[in-house]
């Protein structure tokens, strides 16, 4: 039987977790670009005021992260600097999803 550890996420945890974890500042950036629209990951920028994804402000420069880090290649320097600042903003949405995977059932 498999056994999961449920942690209970919320927004301070998630910034903990940012401030010392480069490859959660990885993860953040393309969870967040994940929840772009298709459309908007296509044109790098953000078009749909619908709550999710980056916003306006961060749309093209977190979309040119996510496809840095799609690429295989990390952040690192300033960029990463940036990144961590930039994803910090979304710690609403981070806490959302978050918690929706540690909901689900674990695999074998």
């Amino acid at each position: 039987m498999c056994e999961t550890t449920a942690t209970n996420w919320t927004p301070e945890a998630i910034k903990a977790l940012l401030d010392r974890s480069d490859k959660a500042v990885e993860r953040a950036v393309l969870a967040i670009y994940d929840r772009q629209t298709r459309d908007e990951q296509s044109r790098e920028e953000t078009r749909h005021r619908n709550g999710v994804g980056f916003a306006a402000c961060h749309g093209h420069i977190g979309s040119y992260y996510a496809r840095w880090l799609l690429a295989g290649r990390h952040l690192t320097g300033r960029h990463l600097d940036k990144a961590r600042r930039m994803v910090r903003h979304y710690t609403g949405q981070l806490t959302e999803i978050a918690t929706a995977r540690t909901a689900e059932p674990a695999t074998m």
